[in-house]
């Protein structure tokens, strides 16, 4: 990312996330988990999640504040794909406060990770998304992310142990 981007009235700031923001960012986790079924918060699990990521060369973490108060964030990190022959980006935690949707912050933020992304050298970029969030469906329809016939599969138990 090349630095700042103020909106035209100069209201919203779009930069990297930093270890002081991580109350603000676990908030937006929550907000985020709230409609998402597949997860469950726990404050103390995202803010350690969150602090990996910003330590990890290969991630990054952007938010979108409002004259000092965070108003929207999304993550991506670095995967290497074989059907690309080369590095994708994996965005997740696109989440914007409902006030502040329908105004263009999404659609900034996203911009924002995919210019992070193309420096990065991927050539895709791939989210997840509910299925029954239609909203955020037809948002990332508008800004040119289309379906797949993928489905996403996950196994926690056994994991780790």
């Amino acid at each position: 990312m090349s630095g700042i981007m103020p909106d035209i009235a100069g209201k919203i700031l779009i930069r990297r996330a930093r270890e002081e923001d991580l109350t603000g960012l676990v908030f937006l986790l929550e907000v985020l988990f709230s409609i998402e079924k597949d997860f469950n918060f726990n404050a103390d699990r995202q803010k350690r999640g969150l602090r990996l990521l910003l330590q990890r060369p290969q991630a990054a973490v952007l938010v979108a504040e409002r004259q000092g108060r965070i108003i929207g964030m999304c993550t991506a990190q670095l995967l290497i794909s074989t059907a690309e022959g080369g590095v994708s980006a994996l965005v997740e935690d696109v989440v914007i406060l409902p006030a502040w949707q329908t105004q263009g912050t999404g659609r900034r933020l996203m911009e924002a990770i995919a210019e992070w992304s193309a420096l990065q050298g991927a050539t895709r970029i791939q989210l997840l998304a509910d299925r029954n969030n239609s909203r955020a469906l037809g948002f990332y329809n508008r800004i040119g992310y289309q379906p797949t016939d993928l489905i996403c599969l996950r196994k926690t138990k056994g994991v780790g142990e």
